[in-house]
C-alpha cells in the first residue's frame, strides 16, 4: 500500500467524522426536548465530531499537520477510536448488569468512537509535530555534516577528478541520498557527459543521456534546464514530472523517488551540474535546496581555481620555454657573432696601422662593425628582458633616474625632476635600463641640430634651478614626473608626429640613420613586463612625452608579478 499524503488522510478524516456527526445529530433529535439526555447522548459527541471534521479539512488543505503525516495520524485516530470504543462497551455492559438503561447502546458505543477518535486525533497531531521536529533537526544535522565534509573536500582537493569522485562519494554516505552523480558539460555538443558517480553501477550511469537543448527530449529535463537557467532543479516526485518521461523506466528500476539537479557555476562558465537521487519522495525542501545550492557554488568555485592554476600551470611552461629559447639566442648571438666581429675589428685595427695613402674604405667599414656591435647589443638586452618580470621589490624611483642620467651621455642636457617621485613596484634593474633608453633617445633626437631653426628654446624652473640651473638655448631639457596613473619622462625637442607615435615602438624603426631601432621596443617590452603600458603624446613644451600607465605605487614588501592571459 502506497503510503497516504497528508490530503488523502485529510480527505479519509473528513469522511469518518461527518459520519460522526450524522450520528450524533440523530442522537440530539431523538432526545429532543429533554436537555438532559440531548446533553448526554448527542450534543456533546456532536461537537467533538465536529472538532474531528475542522481537523480533517485543515489537513486537506495542507495546513496544521506536517506533510506525509496522514497515515500515522489515521492510524492514531483508529487506534483511539477503538480502545475507547472497546472501554465504553465493558463499561456499558458492567452498568447494565446491575440493571436496565434508559441509553440506548448504539449511542453509548458512537460516544466512546467519537471520544476516542479525537483523543486519537490529538496524540497523533501531536506526535506528527514531534516526529517532524526530530526529522528537521536531524535533516538539518545531516545537511551539515555532508556539506561539512564535502567543503572541505572541495578546499583540499587538488586535482577536479578527484574533486568530483569525492564529492559524490560523501553525498551517498548520508541514509538518505541514494546516489549522486557529476556531469561535465560539453558547449561543443550541448550535452552532458557523466565523470564521476557513487551509490549506482557505472553502467547505470554511463548510459544516461542528458541534452541542454530544449528541442531535444532528453533536454527538457531537470539537468538540462538546470545548466540553462544555472539555478537548482528540485523535483520531489520524479514519476509526476512529465520531463523525466525518458527515464521513468530506469529511475523505477533503481527505486528513485526524488532528486535534485545542482548547476556547478563558476565566475564565467557553467562547467555542469551534480545530480542528486533519493530513495523516499519530498526530500529536497527549501533548506536542503540552499544548502546543496551553496554546495553547486563552492564547487564551481574551486573548479575557477583549478581551471585558472591550469591555465597559469600552462603559461608558465610556455614562458619557461619561451626564456629557454631566448638564452640560447642570447648564447648564439654572443658566441657565433661575437667571435668573428672581434676578430674583423682586430684585422681592421691592424689594417688601418698599415694602411698606406686614403683609409676613407677602413673608416666605412669601422663605422659598420661598431653599427654591428651596438645592434648586438640591443639583441642582447631585448631578448634578456623578455616578457616577464620574476619578482617586484618596492624601488625608490628618484634614484633610479639619478643613476640612469649619470651613467647616458647627456651631451650636456639638463634633468629636471618635478616634486617628489616616491616608490613603485618593479625591477630596479630593468626599469633602469628604460630611464637609459628615454634620455638616450630625448638627447639624440632632442638636440640642437634636430630643433627648428625658427624654433627658440629657452628653458627653466625652479626644480631644474636645483637640478643644475636653467636650461640654456640649444640645450635638451628632460622632465621626470609622477602622474596620478604613474609617472612620465618628457623633453622639450621637436616632439614625434602623431600619426608616427605608435611606430616608434615597433622593433628595428628610428628616424636616425645611426640608430639601431630597439631602444624605444626595449622600453615598451619592459613596461609590459611588469604589466604596465606606455604611450606618447606631445609634452608641455612641443616635444615627446612617454606616459607609463598602471604602474602600483611601492610598499615595504614584495608583491607578484602581473599574469598574462594566453595568447
Amino acid at each position: 500500500m502506497e503510503r497516504l499524503s497528508t490530503r488523502q488522510g485529510g480527505s479519509l478524516l473528513v469522511s469518518g467524522g461527518l459520519l460522526l456527526v450524522v450520528v450524533h445529530l440523530t442522537a440530539v433529535v431523538r432526545a429532543w426536548p429533554r436537555p438532559e439526555a440531548m446533553a448526554v447522548r448527542g450534543l456533546l459527541p456532536l461537537l467533538v465530531a465536529l472538532s474531528v471534521v475542522w481537523v480533517g479539512v485543515s489537513m486537506f488543505r495542507g495546513g496544521y499537520v506536517p506533510e506525509g503525516s496522514g497515515e500515522r495520524i489515521l492510524a492514531w485516530v483508529g487506534g483511539g477510536a477503538a480502545v475507547f470504543a472497546v472501554a465504553t462497551a465493558w463499561l456499558f455492559l458492567t452498568v447494565t448488569a446491575r440493571g436496565p438503561t434508559a441509553t440506548p447502546v448504539e449511542y453509548v458505543l458512537f460516544g466512546g468512537v467519537t471520544l476516542g477518535a479525537a483523543v486519537g486525533l490529538a496524540v497523533g497531531v501531536y506526535d506528527a509535530r514531534v516526529r517532524r521536529q526530530r526529522r528537521r533537526t536531524e535533516q538539518l544535522t545531516r545537511i551539515n555534516d555532508t556539506l561539512r565534509i564535502a567543503t572541505r573536500e572541495v578546499v583540499n582537493a587538488t586535482d577536479r577528478e578527484e574533486l568530483e569522485t569525492t564529492v559524490c562519494e560523501q553525498l551517498t554516505r548520508s541514509n538518505v541520498y541514494d546516489s549522486a552523480w557529476i556531469g561535465r558539460y560539453v558547449p561543443e555538443t550541448e550535452s552532458v557527459r557523466p565523470v564521476a558517480w557513487a551509490g549506482h553501477e557505472e553502467e547505470y550511469i554511463e548510459s544516461l543521456d542528458v541534452s541542454v537543448d530544449p528541442s531535444d527530449p532528453v533536454g527538457r529535463g531537470p539537468g538540462g534546464k538546470a545548466i540553462r537557467t544555472k539555478e537548482i532543479q528540485p523535483v520531489q516526485d520524479v514519476f509526476a514530472e512529465p520531463s523525466l518521461e525518458p527515464w521513468w523506466d530506469m529511475l523505477a528500476e533503481k527505486g528513485v523517488e526524488s532528486m535534485a539537479v545542482v548547476p556547478l557555476v563558476g565566475e564565467d562558465a557553467v562547467y555542469g551540474f551534480l545530480s542528486i537521487y533519493a530513495n523516499r519522495g519530498n526530500v529536497f525542501d527549501a533548506t536542503e535546496q540552499e544548502a546543496l545550492s551553496d554546495l553547486g557554488e563552492s564547487i564551481g568555485h574551486a573548479l575557477d581555481s583549478m581551471t585558472a592554476r591550469d591555465r597559469l600551470a600552462r603559461r608558465e611552461g610556455e614562458l619557461a620555454r619561451q626564456n629557454e629559447r631566448l638564452d640560447e639566442f642570447a648564447s648564439v648571438v654572443s658566441h657565433d657573432l661575437r667571435n668573428p666581429l672581434n676578430v674583423a675589428q682586430g684585422n681592421l685595427e691592424l689594417a688601418v696601422e698599415t694602411a698606406e695613402g686614403d683609409d676613407a674604405y677602413l673608416e666605412r667599414v669601422s663605422s659598420a662593425l661598431d653599427r654591428m656591435d651596438e645592434l648586438i647589443d640591443d639583441v642582447l638586452t631585448l631578448a634578456r628582458n623578455g616578457r616577464t618580470v620574476s619578482e617586484f621589490h618596492p624601488v625608490d624611483l628618484e634614484s633610479v633616474v639619478e643613476r640612469a642620467w649619470n651613467t647616458t651621455d647627456t651631451e650636456g642636457a639638463t634633468l629636471v625632476v618635478e616634486s617628489d617621485l616616491g616608490t613603485v613596484q618593479g625591477d630596479e634593474q630593468r626599469l633602469a635600463q628604460v630611464f637609459e633608453n628615454l634620455f638616450r633617445n630625448c638627447v639624440e633626437h632632442g638636440s640642437t641640430d634636430n630643433r627648428p631653426e625658427t624654433e627658440s628654446f629657452t628653458r627653466g624652473t625652479a626644480d631644474g634651478a636645483d637640478r643644475g640651473g636653467d636650461a640654456t638655448e640649444g640645450v635638451t631639457t628632460v622632465t621626470v614626473g609622477r602622474t596620478d596613473g604613474g609617472f612620465y619622462v618628457a623633453d622639450d625637442g621637436p616632439g614625434i608626429p602623431e600619426d608616427e607615435r605608435e611606430r616608434v615602438f615597433e622593433t628595428g624603426y628610428s628616424t636616425d640613420p645611426d640608430g639601431t631601432g630597439f631602444g624605444l621596443n626595449i622600453v615598451r617590452n619592459i613596461a609590459e613586463a611588469h604589466g604596465w603600458s606606455v604611450g606618447v603624446t606631445e609634452s608641455a613644451d612641443g616635444g615627446a612625452r612617454f606616459e607609463f600607465d598602471g604602474v602600483a605605487a611601492g610598499g615595504d614588501e614584495r608583491v607578484e608579478p602581473p599574469r598574462f592571459e594566453d595568447e
